[in-house]
């Protein structure tokens, strides 16, 4: 849960020894109901949610140095024209919690989205949690979604039934099968199997006993159907910049406002672009970071060749995925995160509020006038006035849940307190190269003061004033927050697999192909 400014005051005096006060101050105020209506006189805005996977901090040129070249100009442009969050967090490290806590304000501890859906899972997103789509689509709004889900597609959990007018995209990561032409990755997969091979042999072998090569190939949706598998992921994000273009042509041609939600492979592995970006920058990496920027830089052409441009608000961010994302230091959930809507946003506006993709939606609705669903409790804020007004928030606690590292999935092992964090688990993380460090638990945590140690170099002394001062309004905070989500309306999902929830085109195919 992020607790909005005013939940917690920090303030410093400065003495012989610094002493922090912390004083908790007043409950949570959950409600919603702001009106911060931005919208033209013809009506409410458009929003468009741009939501890259596994993407760095550092990998937006505007977080380092404005004024040089870098591999996301049309990115760095959006900054230099709207608002640039340097303190911005996703609801998770690793891809299903992080877009279940984007698509609904809440904790994976309140919906029970604490780590992925497989291929085979027969579940996804519990279907009495409401996505941003749904409200919007409730609203008026046209929905449309281009990307990567993960949430689940057996039956109603697929995004044609959670919201989206329009769903173009991967049902999970472009790494969970197999691919005629595979992209860069370590450990690498070799290319789909062709053989005669029927779906029955894989269903009699449990998933752990197939050869990646002969795991059910990754497959494409456009809406509920299946129009290919294996996805050929060279030629995936010019055709996701089609799609992309003729949702917002089309829409443009209505009175009914869109958003859209544009979920992009890029840059979980394997990596994979077109030609034209080879060698466009340092290697493989920067080239398919090029190609995602590319993208980007075309869809805001697109609106502003329809002329919506001061009509709608874009705001792009990213999330967790891979596995050297698995962790609970700041590089795993801190995201590049930037917002742009001509004539409403103060252009070139750079702020350190302390902010979550879950304070995505509730800004967005707030921004339309839109009710977001009662009954249940909120993580995400509105952060409207950071938007319009430069408002600073930085007196704030947001929670990081353990996402697969040694501990409990979900289970808050990572604490923001403004400038401070409490880190409870550390270890355990896979690299790159298979190894993993030793799993270990911290209590008391290790606290961090970021404003002078972003890098989690040097721990507080734990014998210190500083310390046990941060220490008991950490334990205060994630004391009231777990309270809070027991009295919540929380959810339980359904984790469950069998070879029936596997996306499949063409049963009479080991690895389900339905392209030559």
């Amino acid at each position: 849960m992020a607790l909005p400014l005013g939940f917690v005051n920090v303030m410093f005096i400065s003495t012989s020894t610094v002493t922090l006060l912390v004083s908790l101050l007043a409950l949570i105020n959950y409600s919603q109901t702001s009106q911060h209506s931005q919208g033209t006189g013809a009506g409410r805005p458009n929003f468009i949610v741009l939501f890259a996977d596994d993407i760095g901090w550092g990998d937006l040129g505007a977080n380092w140095n404005p004024n040089k070249s870098s591999n996301t100009p049309n990115l760095d442009q959006l900054a230099a024209g709207g608002i640039r969050f340097t303190d911005f967090h996703a609801g998770a490290s690793v891809c299903t919690p992080s877009r279940a806590a984007l698509l609904t304000a809440r904790l994976g501890l309140r919906t029970g989205v604490v780590h992925n859906f497989e291929v085979r899972s027969i579940g996804g997103l519990p279907l009495n949690e409401t996505t941003f789509a749904e409200t919007f689509k409730a609203a008026g709004y046209k929905t449309g979604m281009i990307g990567k889900w993960h949430l689940g597609v057996h039956g109603h959990y697929h995004p044609h039934y959670r919201g989206f007018d329009y769903y173009f995209g991967l049902p999970y990561s472009n790494d969970m099968g197999c691919l005629d032409h595979t992209g860069f990755d370590i450990p690498s997969c070799g290319p789909c199997k062709r053989d005669n091979k029927t779906l029955s042999y894989a269903i009699e072998h449990s998933s752990n006993d197939l050869t990646c090569e002969e795991k059910n190939a990754l497959p494409l949706y456009e809406n509920s159907k299946i129009i290919e598998q294996p996805t050929d992921i060279y030629s995936l994000s010019e055709r996701y910049a089609g799609k992309i273009h003729e949702f917002i042509v089309n829409s443009s041609n209505s009175e009914q406002p869109f958003l859209l939600y544009v979920a992009f492979a890029h840059m979980h592995t394997p990596l994979a672009h077109a030609k034209t970006f080879t060698n466009t920058s340092h290697g493989v990496y920067g080239d398919t970071l090029r190609e995602l920027d590319d993208v980007i830089g075309k869809i805001v052409t697109t609106v502003r060749d329809v002329g919506k441009e001061n009509d709608t608000l874009i705001w792009f961010t990213g999330g967790g995925g891979s596995s050297g994302k698995l962790t609970l230091w700041e590089a795993g959930h801190r995201e590049p995160s930037l917002a742009y809507w001509p004539g409403h946003i103060p252009a070139g506006h750079v702020t350190n509020s302390l902010l979550s993709s879950m304070d995505i939606y509730p800004t967005m609705a707030a921004i339309a006038g839109v009710t977001m669903p009662k009954y249940r409790k909120y993580d995400g804020i509105d952060v409207s006035n950071v938007l319009f007004n430069k408002e600073e928030i930085k007196e704030r606690a947001l929670f990081h849940p353990n996402s697969r590292t040694a501990g409990s999935y979900g289970q808050l092992d990572g604490i923001r307190l403004g400038k401070y964090k409490a880190v409870y688990e550390t270890g355990g993380t896979p690299e790159c190269g298979g190894k993993r460090g030793p799993p270990t638990r911290h209590d008391p945590p290790l606290i961090f003061n970021l404003d002078k140690d972003p890098a989690e170099k040097h721990a507080l002394d734990n014998t210190s004033e500083e310390y046990n001062t941060v220490h008991t309004a950490m334990k205060n905070a994630l004391d009231f927050v777990m309270e809070d989500i027991h009295k919540d309306n929380t959810t339980t999902v359904d984790y469950r697999q069998d070879p029936s929830g596997a996306p499949c085109c063409n049963p009479k195919h080991v690895v389900c192909r339905c392209k030559d």
